[in-house]
């Protein structure tokens, strides 16, 4: 994993690259328009009168749109051509902080606030389409998000479509979807009309889990064999490590939902005897 000229982030402006001052500028583009577009959103909202929306979750959406644009694009991406440690720590941004922060920020009920009545009411429909309603259902979003995961960072052998330039940009479009998709099953904060059980979406978190460590730890034990990069040790613990910690940061998120829902449903009443 050296050959910067054949990462799909890498910077165009260093190298004299015109390929790669395009891919540079459509990537930039992408996570500016979502950001720029979120923020319209809000503003239309307002203008219809509904400008209560919470600020944590435009910073939220932020957040996850500049993580987004710093990692796939400039030093970091160059950075991750030439070393598996910074690669593994852009697949932790790209597939489960970016994702988590921009569930939180709740575009799909931002979006709903902005549009007409009959505008949003289409699109609820939409929403519960059945292959919408297939994508979204924890087992599903689960091995979307795990298997691929799984196989390309097994053996290592997978590595090296990462240097491709158009399956390396789509790998990680790939980590953000599924990423997003996973996170919005589990924790989701925009509306799903087939939200799935609390012990079910618990289980799915715990197999992401599972699976994570296990892909690590494997990847940790086959790191001193002929072929792989020379720092598949240190990015295999960046992998069980940061995995776990932005797993912790998930559940999180996961037991407050929870304990909000039941607590909604079932208020405590003071008590009558002394």
């Amino acid at each position: 994993m050296t050959d910067s000229s054949h990462h799909p982030g890498g910077t165009g402006l260093a190298g004299g690259d015109p390929s790669g001052l395009v891919a540079d500028t459509a990537v930039a583009l992408v996570w500016i328009g979502l950001a720029v577009l979120y923020l319209l959103a809000g503003r239309a909202a307002a203008l219809r009168g509904r400008d209560d929306w919470k600020a944590r979750r435009t910073l939220a959406w932020s957040a996850g749109a500049g993580l987004g644009l710093a990692v796939t694009m400039g030093p970091v991406a160059d950075a991750a051509a030439g070393s598996f440690t910074v690669h593994t720590a852009v697949h932790l941004v790209l597939g489960m902080l970016v994702p988590l922060l921009l569930v939180l920020g709740a575009p799909v009920s931002l979006f709903l606030r902005a549009v007409p009545v009959d505008v949003g009411r289409r699109f609820s429909r939409l929403l519960r389409a059945a292959p919408l309603r297939l994508l979204t259902h924890p087992v599903v979003a689960t091995l979307l998000n795990t298997v691929p995961m799984a196989l390309l960072y097994w053996d290592g052998t997978g590595l090296t479509m990462l240097h491709d330039p158009v399956i390396g940009p789509l790998l990680h479009l790939h980590f953000v979807a599924s990423g997003t998709l996973f996170t919005y099953a589990v924790v989701g904060l925009d509306p799903n009309p087939h939200r799935a059980p609390a012990w079910l979406r618990g289980s799915m978190i715990g197999l992401s889990i599972a699976v994570h460590g296990i892909v690590a730890k494997h990847l940790y034990a086959v790191g001193d064999r002929g072929g792989q990069p020379a720092d598949t040790e240190q990015a295999a613990q960046l992998m069980y490590y940061g995995g776990d910690a932005v797993h912790v940061l998930l559940l999180v998120v996961f037991c407050a939902q929870v304990y909000g829902r039941a607590h909604s449903r079932n208020p405590s009443k003071p008590d009558a005897h002394p």
